[in-house]
């Protein structure tokens, strides 16, 4: 009987600090997608989204120096939009990484992490 009720103290334990561990920090962070949709040339990574910022690594991988710029919008399951951020244009260059810190335009982090789907709108030149 001791041994089950050590047992059941164990599992109590590891599941309060699995608890803790999630929702410490900062517990209003979403991550999205590893890889978005194929934009010829570029990769993106990282896509991680707070109350009022966004942050997404683009990898170009052409031997082009380019600019990127870009709109994602986030909808519900209804297929409205819940919020929109703008990712202002950048120069990459060629075989880099560019780190892009972009803010919501309508609506917040709060409601994008509602969002059933994102929809990209990115351009290159």
């Amino acid at each position: 009987m001791s041994e089950k009720r050590n047992a059941f103290r164990a599992f109590c334990s590891i599941v309060a600090i699995a608890l803790v561990l999630t929702f410490s920090g900062n517990s209003h962070a979403a991550l999205r997608y590893s890889n978005i949709e194929a934009v010829p040339g570029f990769r993106f990574e990282n896509l991680v989204y707070f109350w009022n910022k966004v942050m997404l690594d683009v990898v170009n991988t052409t031997c082009n120096t380019s600019f990127f710029e870009g709109t994602m919008i986030f909808l519900d399951r209804r297929g409205r939009i819940v919020a929109r951020a703008t990712l202002l244009p950048r120069r990459i260059a060629s075989r880099g990484t560019q780190r892009y810190n972009a803010y919501f335009v309508d609506g917040s982090g709060e409601t994008a992490r509602r969002a059933a789907r994102v929809l990209w709108d990115f351009s290159s030149r």
